[in-house]
């Protein structure tokens, strides 16, 4: 028999933001920065078309599409093409993607399937609450959904939340496999899953038609179906069959008439058909249970962001505290920096060191990626550059040192672009070497010069060669050193700002001040922006010869 692809189940984390599920169908699924990637990743150190995982003879490979930076499998880079095994860990720029098969065992153990079933019993929720509010035959249920409504009044955490939940559909419906599940996005598969069993024996896995959920889900009803053997319309419902259901309910879990889930209840054999009332039950269990995990939910994403919050102030005291407070002093010259992080904390960094002889070194550099991770990698490239920078060393020397300091303790994914320059006031003369930083400009009278030759990032290979270069100011020029959140900035119709726009701003900035100059750039690319919030930290840095 022809294996065939199934369903491809990701869990995508990037930092500072929150986890993405999703589960992806067909044979070939592509990875990068382009919109028409399957998976598209915001990271502008990834390869528009980075990697690609294929099916092949029953197995997934993995392959770098010949990517500048690599991807890596469990922490090593492919170099070719590699077979996927559940559990693995893709690594591409900041993102990780944990792999999974949907043929393989989970934990989740509630699955989604493309089955077409038909249901027994159909109930639109708010029925079965606009009924038990009119009824008064029901006297012992209400009773036991008062008691539940009490019980629910105590705070537990999340986890704690669902056992409890579970418990009581175990005891009020007497199931023989119960989930609670809270939906991803789309709607149309699970996020977050707890299944409870009662025997220790049962192992198997619990699923659902796509088409009965998107019953539940889009028409917010309560459903059960019955019984395989008296419906031809279940006689291919494979999930099923396997697993010898033959009864099962599914309740929507609502807050604010938006499902956020749902709770589900199977019997294996002992049960062959389902009352009305065992529906009204879970309905109403979930129902309550629904605005319980809604306020919980809310009640820990709030402390946990305030303490990430007070993590991140803590983070940007102690960072702000590595970059410079004033800018050196030089007769007949000017220095200015500016660093504007798009978060709390950066992974940019500027710097300046005047030595004994008069000569200023000056220094800007972009760690990979953003958030706390970037914050901690930035903080060692200042700790290297105060170390190495006072063994008076030539730019290029001072790289080499660098790097082979970085590139032992950074993460397979991680890199530093980083311009030094070493100013001699008394020729205009500056030194300098480029370890793949956004080219800096040189502001003469009548243009405006690109220095576009670069080496190697720091951090990717030991014992990296790099080159000293030269470059002569002349009264009224400047030198101005950026990051790529100038050029890459988007205006609100998502438009990069570009190298040549970059050009054209200061080109008029001739004899102008450092400080000047600084703050020109850094208006013009706030107003190309415009309410669009800034994509990646904006440093500057000026150097001017009066």
């Amino acid at each position: 028999m022809e294996l065939t692809p199934g369903t491809i189940d990701f869990m995508i984390y990037q930092p500072n933001t929150t986890p993405i599920r999703r589960l992806v169908s067909g044979g070939m699924v592509t990875l990068g920065r382009a919109s028409d990637c399957t998976i598209p990743i915001k990271d502008r150190f990834l390869s528009r078309k980075h990697a690609e995982i294929a099916w092949n003879g029953g197995t997934w490979l993995l392959r770098d599409c010949g990517s500048s930076n690599g991807t890596f499998v469990n922490g090593v880079r492919v170099s070719n093409e590699i077979a996927l095994r559940p559990g693995d860990r893709i690594s591409l720029g900041d993102a990780e993607l944990i792999f999974r098969h949907d043929e393989a065992p989970t934990d989740h153990g509630f699955s989604v399937e493309d089955s077409v079933l038909a249901t027994n019993l159909s109930i639109p929720v708010v029925d079965v609450v606009e009924h038990d509010l009119k009824s008064d035959e029901h006297s012992q249920r209400l009773q036991v959904l008062n008691a539940l409504a009490i019980e629910l009044m105590e705070d537990r955490p999340m986890n704690d939340l669902f056992d409890f939940i579970l418990d009581r559909v175990m005891l009020l419906v007497n199931p023989s496999r119960a989930a609670i599940a809270l939906l991803g996005d789309g709607k149309t598969s699970f996020e977050t899953v707890k299944v409870r069993r009662r025997h220790a024996a049962d192992s198997g896995e619990l699923a659902i038609s796509r088409t009965l959920l998107a019953e539940v889900v889009d028409e917010k009803r309560v459903i059960s179906f019955v019984d395989i053997k008296e419906n031809e319309k279940l006689a291919h419902a494979q999930s099923i069959i396997g697993q010898s259901i033959r009864a099962a309910i599914c309740a929507p879990l609502m807050t604010q008439n938006e499902v956020i889930g749902v709770l589900y209840a199977d019997f294996l054999v002992t049960q062959s058909q389902i009352a009305e009332e065992d529906l009204r039950l879970m309905a109403q269990i979930a129902r309550f249970g629904a605005v319980k995990v809604e306020t919980t939910r809310l009640r820990e994403e709030a402390l946990a962001k305030q303490r990430i919050d007070e993590e991140l102030r803590i983070t940007y005291t102690i960072q702000s505290r590595l970059l410079p407070s004033a800018p050196p002093v030089a007769a007949g010259y000017s220095f200015a920096g500016v660093n504007r992080p798009c978060r709390t904390v950066s992974g940019d960094y500027f710097d300046y060191a005047v030595r004994p002889d008069g000569k200023i070194y000056f220094v800007i550099a972009d760690v990979s990626g953003k958030g706390i991770a970037a914050a901690l990698v930035m903080a060692g490239v200042a700790t290297a550059f105060d170390i190495y920078s006072q063994l008076d060393p030539s730019p290029a020397e001072l790289l080499r040192q660098m790097n082979n300091t970085l590139q032992p303790k950074l993460a397979p994914t991680k890199f530093v672009t980083l311009f030094a320059g070493v100013l001699d006031p008394a020729t205009g003369s500056v030194e300098f070497a480029n370890a793949g930083h956004t080219p800096p400009l040189v502001i003469r009278k009548d243009s405006v010069e690109e220095l576009s030759s670069t080496d190697l990032v720091l951090g990717i290979i030991a014992n990296a060669v790099f080159r000293n270069q030269t470059v002569v100011l002349g009264e009224g020029d400047a030198m101005i050193l950026f990051t790529d959140g100038i050029t890459e900035a988007e205006s609100e119709e998502g438009e990069e700002l570009g190298s040549a726009a970059a050009s054209s701003i200061v080109s008029s900035m001739h004899n102008k001040h450092a400080e000047a100059i600084v703050k020109h750039l850094e208006a013009s690319v706030l107003a190309h922006t415009g309410s669009r919030p800034l994509g990646d930290d904006v440093t500057i840095v000026a150097v001017t010869r009066h």
